[in-house]
């Protein structure tokens, strides 16, 4: 049986545009990712639903595909009002409850990354006041790799891609693929900032990296992305993005010297110009192709004064000298 799909445009205030809400209507009739918590994103939903002739207190199941705001902010909302079962992956779970910690990490890693103190209460407190485009999720039904989960009268497989948030999931059934953010056909997903249980950043790269590989092994017909149209197959964006990714690190490679320079020096060398809405989007991506360097050993990561980090070229090895005759 082939899923019935309604692809519902959800405007958002970010530069990104609407981010797609998708209506499985069949029973159980389920809502995957849900927009921003505006009076403008709650109006497309319900325009959506009374559409496809689909009375929103019918809903019963809301999956997320990750723990960003556009993505899950009227959740709760509409869950308290249909009565539906929230389901996503554990791994963003700070993000779903508007966890405070991750501002005050952000505040640390900007300022460990060189980032000038005349911006820095700016970009957190940005990052502190889109909170209020979500309602926090204290609890939802947890969802693991390789589970089936039954939405819109089939069955679905949970693929759990991290990348661009720890959380990340894909649905497939069949050859169809609802694939957040993790695969876009206009714009690269940002490996964007995580942090673990301990404080201490997460690889975000070189997991996306691999959520890609993933999916280009399974080569699927029809893409349903998080923001853009359908699109299909997967396997040529696929390619294209991992070959956009490998030009990229040759550029951040190209830019170390040997003297180390700080991350955000590096990004500003990469995007210059960047506004503040793009600065950690920005450090996101050089540090992304940092962690790939330093693991290739292409690259050297040493502390910068007291509580800076920089990123240099290797020191070339001595050449060896032939033994003399004493």
């Amino acid at each position: 049986m082939t899923a019935r799909i309604v692809p519902i445009a959800i405007p958002t205030p970010f530069p990104v545009g609407a981010v797609n809400g998708y209506l499985l209507p069949d029973a159980p009739v389920t809502l995957i990712d849900t927009g921003p918590k505006t009076g403008e994103a709650r109006a497309a939903l319900r325009r959506g639903f009374a559409g496809a002739g689909v009375p929103l207190s019918s809903l019963r199941r809301i999956l997320l595909t990750h723990g960003h705001l556009d993505h899950f902010g009227q959740a709760a909302a509409l869950a308290a009002e249909s009565g539906a079962e929230i389901f996503a992956h554990p791994d963003d779970a700070p993000k779903f409850i508007l966890s405070a910690t991750l501002a005050d990490l952000l505040l640390v890693f900007l300022r460990r990354h060189a980032v000038p103190e005349g911006v820095i209460p700016t970009v957190v407190e940005a990052f502190r006041s889109i909170r209020r485009l979500a309602d926090p999720l204290p609890s939802f039904q947890p969802l693991a790799d390789g589970a089936r989960i039954e939405a819109g009268g089939v069955e679905w497989e949970v693929l759990h891609t991290p990348g661009h948030s720890a959380g990340h999931i894909c649905l497939r059934h069949g050859g169809t693929l609802i694939a957040g953010d993790v695969l876009l056909e206009e714009v690269s997903p940002n490996p964007f900032l995580e942090f673990g249980p301990d404080g201490r950043r997460t690889p975000t790269l070189p997991l996306l990296l691999a959520s890609l590989r993933r999916l280009a092994a399974l080569n699927p017909a029809d893409v349903y992305p998080g923001h853009g149209p359908p699109f299909g197959p997967a396997g040529p964006r696929i390619e294209a993005m991992l070959a956009q990714h490998a030009r990229r690190q040759e550029e951040v490679a190209a830019l170390l010297t040997e003297a180390p320079r700080t991350a955000f020096d590096l990004a500003g060398s990469l995007f210059p110009g960047a506004d503040l809405l793009n600065l950690v989007l920005a450090l996101s991506e050089v540090l992304g192709h940092l962690d790939l360097l330093i693991a290739q050993r292409h690259a050297e990561e040493e502390t910068v004064g007291e509580d800076r980090v920089g990123y240099r070229r290797p020191a070339a090895p001595e050449e060896a000298r032939p033994a003399g005759n004493d």
